[in-house]
């Protein structure tokens, strides 16, 4: 939301003639905290068995050409946060004031890397393909420390033009002012994540170029003599 806090304009009508001042309080407490799980593996499934899954990977190999998957990351990012109000009342004129006392937002990173069983029962080729995963999980901390410093900052912005605080208004009025200020978090917040998504696609999609396959290949040249028969189930 841009320009005048809808409340504040709605507050000032209904009370025009008087505006009793809300009072002073502690700064409002923003947190984000981003979390990273460790790295999980899933090795129970084959090479026919990960074919079956769609990713986001734009595959890079020319049309007449046959992908395989050996591995990938399945992770999510997710948020949730949580909000404290404080509300002041005076008990002479019933009109209110609330603000926010803290916002708390956690991100949370949680990777598994999923190997098929040929892969891994292969050393060099468990080696080298979960290295390349690990890029992508690296991606994935890397864009969610960027963002938990963006999501503190347009909070901080976007409420201090507020003030922090909604007042004063009429004391029956605190339900509709709570939401409000909950949806202007969540706006912040959403906008935000939206951008944390599309970017975190776009570098990860930067992971999986047609040289990095071809770099993690070539570590395991004695694999490579061996694939003809390791994917002629899925070749056929």
């Amino acid at each position: 939301m841009i320009g005048i806090d809808p409340v504040t304009l709605a507050s000032m009508v209904v009370l025009a003639g008087y505006k009793p001042e809300c009072p002073s309080h502690d700064p409002t407490q923003i947190n984000i905290t981003p979390v990273s799980e460790k790295v999980k593996y899933d090795i129970s499934q084959s090479l026919k068995d990960i074919q079956r899954y769609d990713t986001d990977t734009i595959d890079p190999y020319s049309f007449h050409g046959q992908s395989i998957t050996q591995a990938f990351m399945r992770g999510s990012v997710g948020m949730g946060y949580n909000i404290e109000f404080s509300t002041s009342t005076n008990p002479n004129n019933g009109v209110s004031c609330m603000w926010y006392k803290s916002i708390n937002i956690e991100i949370k990173v949680d990777p598994t890397i999923v190997v098929a069983k040929e892969i891994y029962h292969d050393a060099c080729m468990r080696k080298a393909v979960i290295g390349h995963e690990l890029k992508h999980v690296k991606v994935d901390r890397e864009v969610v420390n960027k963002y938990a410093k963006s999501i503190g900052s347009k909070l901080m912005s976007g409420l201090k033009s507020r003030g922090f605080t909604a007042g004063p208004f009429n004391a029956e009025r605190a339900p509709e002012v709570k939401a409000k200020m909950v949806r202007v978090v969540s706006q912040i917040v959403e906008f935000e994540k939206e951008k944390m998504d599309l970017e975190r696609r776009e570098r990860q999609l930067r992971v999986d170029t047609l040289e990095e396959y071809e770099r993690v290949d070539d570590q395991c040249p004695n694999f490579q003599k061996k694939k003809d028969v390791i994917y002629a189930d899925i070749l056929q």
